[in-house]
Parts: structure tokens; C-alpha cells; sequence
């Protein structure tokens, strides 16, 4: 069996960045000029709840993805457009929460979801803060000017909050999302397990075969620049090729959450 490769990458702490501690802020554009993914440190006073409501979010999420398919709420919950809503894929389900709509009150979440409304309005409001955040220190220190990055609900965007569940069905390591960028600007995921490798590339700049694992940090959600915002650096900023794969260990049901800043109407 090969020997698994792991990735070095940056870890930037938020309450610095949002300081605007200069040291911090190079480290960020230096992340973000040569890999294009990194640690966001959230352990911090103004970030503290999210650690306590991520875990009562995912086991709800699983309650309502473990409901029959065809059953009322689920079927209430499909939605039209992007990817909003409750979805069904090839080994995994999702439901996607849309920021605007959200924040307006036009949002009316499933009843499994209804109790624990504090909590997601909370986890949201983190991620976008976070989100929002590292990509406006980078844009400013590189001299980027983005119109579209509001954080006013009521201009329309596809940023969402999207919780993921794939049942127990893929071995270790396999590959369950081939090698991609994304797109929009920027996506957050909440990481507490093995799930996430990055592309190799060899001394000419060309990408090799091989893959680096990104280990998971206590206290940390990992984030990485998406094509749009690559696309308006003018190649000075990386939109990262990653892909997902098993984590280590048993067959097992694995829970994601990623929050995507999509602050404009595709």
C-alpha cells in the first residue's frame, strides 16, 4: 500500500484577521497566492457557540435524512433553482439552506429542523462572518474589487449553508468526488475528519497523480478560493483542485458541512 502523502497548509486565526493584524493577513494572501486552501482557527470568544452548535445540527440532519424518502416533509422540502432544498443523489442526500431567503424570514425549514432554528441562525451567521471576512482582508490586500460581495440579505445570491449525509456504503480512501475546483467565491467546511485531498504538482507547474490528505486540526474549518474569485485576481489568487474520498476507518454514515459564498445569482 503506498504511503499516504499529508498537506502542510497555513493556519490563519480569525479574531487576528479580523483585527487586521498585518502578519496575519500576509499569511492569508501568501495561502492564498500559492495553495489556495487553509485553516481558519475559529477558537475564539466571537466564534465559541458554533463549536457546541454544529454537533446537535448534524444529529438532527440525521433524523430528518433517515425519514422515508417519500414521506411528507421531504417531499415539502424539494425546492427548485440552484441547489436549495432537499436533494437526492447518487449515495448521499443533502439540504441546502439559502442565505437571503433565510435572513428574510422566507425560509420555512423542515419540522425536524424547526427546533433547533437558533442553533442553524447562529451557525450561519459564524460561517458567512468568517467567510465574508477572509475574502474581503484578501481582496483589499491584494487590490481586488469585488461590487457583489454584500452582505445584504436582500440582494439575491446562492450563498448557502448545505448539510450533507452519505450512508455507510465506501471503504476507506475510496473516492467518492473526483478531482475539481469550485465555484463562486469561496466554500467553508466544517472538518473533523480525513475526507479532503489536494492536487501535487511537479516542478514545472503540471499536476501529477499523486494526492496529499489534509489532516484535520481541532478547532479549525478548513476554506478554499473557488473560480470566481481566481477568475477576478487574474490568476493571482488559486482556486484549489481537491477531491473527497473515504475517511479512515469502518464503513460508517459521515455528516458534512460546508458553507458556500455565492454572493451573486449564477
Amino acid at each position: 500500500m503506498a504511503q499516504k502523502k499529508t498537506a502542510t497548509l497555513a493556519v490563519i486565526d480569525y479574531e487576528a484577521l479580523k483585527r487586521k493584524n498585518a502578519e496575519e493577513t500576509q499569511k492569508l494572501v501568501q495561502a492564498c497566492q500559492t495553495v489556495g486552501m487553509f485553516y481558519l482557527n475559529l477558537r475564539g470568544a466571537s466564534m465559541s457557540a458554533v463549536f457546541e452548535d454544529v454537533p446537535t445540527i448534524f444529529q438532527t440532519a440525521n433524523d430528518f435524512f433517515n425519514l422515508p424518502h417519500d414521506c411528507k416533509e421531504k417531499m415539502q422540502s424539494l425546492r427548485e433553482g440552484m441547489e436549495r432544498g432537499y436533494h437526492v443523489g447518487k449515495g448521499f442526500e443533502y439540504y441546502e439552506i439559502a442565505r437571503d431567503e433565510y435572513q428574510l424570514g422566507k425560509w420555512l425549514l423542515p419540522a425536524t429542523f424547526e427546533p433547533q432554528k437558533e442553533r442553524i441562525t447562529r451557525t450561519i451567521h459564524c460561517f458567512n462572518s468568517a467567510i465574508q471576512t477572509v475574502v474581503a482582508e484578501v481582496c483589499a490586500a491584494v487590490d481586488i474589487n469585488i461590487p457583489e460581495l454584500s452582505d445584504d440579505p436582500t440582494v439575491p445570491s446562492d450563498t448557502a449553508l448545505k448539510l450533507l449525509y452519505k450512508p455507510p456504503m465506501h471503504e476507506a480512501g475510496h473516492v467518492i468526488h473526483p478531482g475539481h475546483t469550485d465555484f463562486g467565491l469561496a466554500t467553508l467546511l466544517w472538518y473533523d475528519e480525513e475526507t479532503t485531498q489536494i492536487a501535487t504538482y511537479d516542478k514545472e507547474g503540471n499536476q501529477t497523480e499523486d494526492w496529499e490528505t489534509v489532516p484535520v486540526i481541532e478547532g479549525t474549518v478548513l476554506i478554499n478560493l473557488a473560480d470566481e474569485l481566481a477568475a477576478k485576481s487574474e490568476g493571482r489568487l488559486r482556486s484549489t483542485v481537491h477531491r473527497v474520498v473515504a475517511p479512515p476507518g469502518a464503513k460508517r454514515v459521515r455528516n458534512g458541512m460546508i458553507y458556500l459564498l455565492r454572493p451573486y445569482k449564477i
